[in-house]
């Protein structure tokens, strides 16, 4: 399969992690706002249940904004042609995988959802991919 047959299967899943990029960004920047436009609390309750939220904001931000990152790689990759490809094992993707987590850069298998119970894990260094 040439990468421009590949680009074209991978339109509808480029499409949605479009919107899907979209989304995470209005997300992220409500949730910036609403930390910002937070009032002073009265109390030390108050205080606690600021500094909680605050932090599972925090957290919440934290992973979108790794989720997006995710995002942008696989639409390079789709325009690149290396889009669907395991990064672990080389293996095609499944297109039922992609279609339910279409940033996701391994197969079930190697992300270690494996029938036969192996478990892997991905793991990175700058530039590099490796196994334990």
């Amino acid at each position: 399969m040439t990468k421009r047959s590949k680009k074209s299967e991978y339109e509808p899943i480029r499409e949605m992690l479009l919107r899907q990029r979209e989304e995470l960004n209005r997300r992220i920047e409500q949730r910036r706002q609403e930390m910002v436009m937070e009032q002073d609390p009265e109390d030390e309750v108050g205080l606690a249940l600021r500094n909680s939220s605050t932090g599972m904001a925090i957290a919440t931000i934290e992973r979108e904004v790794r989720t997006l990152a995710d995002i942008d790689l696989s639409l390079r990759r789709i325009e690149t042609g290396d889009y669907g490809i395991c990064g672990v094992c080389g293996e095609k993707i499944p297109l039922a995988r992609l279609r339910a987590i279409p940033w996701t850069r391994c197969c079930v298998e190697c992300a270690g959802g494996s029938v036969s119970g192996g478990r892997r894990t991905l793991t990175q260094s700058p530039g590099l991919l490796s196994l334990r």
